[in-house]
């Protein structure tokens, strides 16, 4: 361990990015919401999904925190594979995971456009892009868990 302090300075900003998701998915909790909010329900479904991303994001700096300038597992010799770019991996995962149906809707738009396909698309079509969708988010997480796993076992 090169700098105990940094390792706990990195847990003390995943703590926080917990405790702001618990505070912010507490029960009873409405933001403040303009008058001309015509849809209410879908403005606080994507708010919801911006809270969750931001406090992925910070649990993602904390760990890279404590990992690289904690532990000491960043690159000295500047070779690109660093615990940082597993962690930017895996959060991009999980952050396409929470937006997964608009990331769904732009790519099925993209494709009817570029291929001319039918729309509204077939169900068919709809499975194929959540399932592409699915195995991408998969690779990517377990690519960068590999590559921070690697880096921490043979520093």
């Amino acid at each position: 361990m090169r700098d105990p302090i940094m390792v706990l300075f990195g847990g003390f900003i995943v703590f926080t990015a917990i405790a702001a998701w618990i505070a912010l998915n507490r029960p009873g909790r409405q933001g403040a919401r303009s008058r001309r909010e015509t849809t209410p329900v879908r403005q606080a479904g994507v708010r919801h999904r911006w809270e969750l991303a931001g406090c992925v994001v910070l649990a993602a700096v904390g760990l890279d925190v404590a990992a690289s300038y904690g532990i000491g597992t960043s690159s000295p010799g500047g070779s690109g594979i660093t615990v940082e770019l597993g962690f930017a991996m895996m959060v991009l995962a999980a952050v396409w995971s929470i937006f997964r149906q608009e990331i769904l809707r732009y790519q099925l738009r993209l494709g009817t456009a570029l291929y001319d396909l039918p729309r509204p698309a077939e169900p068919a079509q709809v499975k194929a892009a959540e399932y592409t969708g699915a195995f991408l988010r998969i690779l990517l997480f377990l690519l960068g868990l590999i590559i921070v796993l690697a880096r921490l076992l043979l520093r």
